[in-house]
């Protein structure tokens, strides 16, 4: 059995990465075993992120059973800091580690680097045993900007947990935003379109997170912008009860890697309405299994958003290609043996 630990946001923290660590935490298996190292980046009170990372330095250079693989799960900016510190630390001592590539943002992040900072976060890159990323896109930027070889990298797209049979629909579809209510995410594009919809034809929106609204656009816009309810955070039973009542998954990011909201809307046969961003056409099928729109671009959304809610056959159409790709690719009973073939990778490489 391969023993793993994971350095990074522990399971069920904030973020996509630290629900994703749930759900493999959830995972069984007789070929590894998982041990979540907390390394500093969990939002809380300097002191406890600093005692934090201290332990995941502990965690990396303390004696470990021979053939023990560290998984270090990767974002921009101070992850990417800490990462350097604590993968440093693995190479003195000779120990193999699996880079996961997860920021949406890695792209633009590397371009402001110095030239110092670059050729620091390479080496991390190409000293890695294996890297993984979340699709075709993330796999050429690696190779092509962090010089990782074709050998060391592997697509393993994120997977999500599902419902075994889906509840009946709606008559009435609701559409369905699950994530942080931010301009990074298109709420704004999203509410304009919303507002745009003609009124027969307009339901029901559901925002499900946190608002980030520092200079107001969002609210104000909430205040004038009819058949909105916001949620606020949701935990993971109140929002499957959102998930279980919708009809349309509905993401206007203007910047993704590949998000677990889209995946979660598949599982539970939603139509998704999605920007084209990160690895989102590798997994939607535009037209069949899902609407791909522009970034920026509220009509387009607002017109993708209006045929679905017009059509009942064309949606329900919709949602069954995506659940079907769920069930397929993205459902999280397949995600841990994908994972243990880069571990075994990594032990004999």
């Amino acid at each position: 059995m391969t023993r793993v630990i994971v350095l990074g946001p522990g399971p069920d923290t904030a973020g996509g990465i630290g629900v994703m660590m749930g759900h493999l935490a959830r995972t069984e298996s007789d070929h590894s075993s998982f041990e979540f190292v907390e390394s500093g980046g969990a939002p809380g009170p300097r002191a406890r992120r600093l005692c934090a990372f201290g332990r995941a330095m502990l965690a990396c250079w303390a004696p470990v059973p021979d053939g023990t693989v560290y998984h270090v799960n990767l974002a921009s900016k101070g992850s990417t800091w800490r990462k350097l510190v604590l993968t440093g630390l693995l190479r003195v001592r000779r120990r193999p580690y699996v880079l996961h590539l997860h920021g949406g943002g890695y792209a633009e992040f590397l371009k402001n680097l110095n030239k110092v900072m670059t050729v620091a976060v390479r080496s991390m890159f190409r000293s890695a045993s294996s890297v993984v990323v979340l699709g075709e896109l993330w796999r050429q930027f690696v190779s092509e900007e962090l010089g990782v070889s074709a050998q060391k990298l592997h697509i393993i797209s994120n997977a999500v947990p599902g419902p075994a049979a889906l509840p009946n629909p709606s008559s009435t579809p609701t559409v369905l935003f699950s994530g942080k209510v931010t301009r990074a995410k298109g709420i704004v594009e999203l509410l304009q379109a919303w507002g745009s919809l003609p009124d027969h034809i307009r339901t029901r929106l559901v925002l499900a997170g946190d608002l980030h609204d520092p200079d107001g656009c969002i609210t104000r816009l909430l205040e004038t912008t009819p058949d909105v309810t916001t949620t606020g955070w949701l935990d993971g039973e109140r929002l499957k009860k959102e998930l279980a009542h919708a009809s349309i998954l509905v993401l206007a990011s203007h910047m993704e890697n590949l998000p677990l909201s889209l995946l979660d809307g598949m599982a539970w046969g939603l139509a998704p309405v999605v920007t084209d961003v990160g690895s989102v056409s590798d997994v939607i099928t535009d037209g069949d299994s899902g609407w791909i729109v522009p970034v920026g671009a509220p009509r387009e959304l607002a017109n993708a958003m209006e045929i679905l809610l017009a059509d009942t056959p064309r949606r329900v159409a919709v949602a069954q290609a995506a659940r079907a790709r769920w069930q397929e690719q993205y459902d999280i009973v397949h995600y841990r043996s994908r994972l243990e073939d880069v571990y075994r990778q990594a032990r004999t490489g």
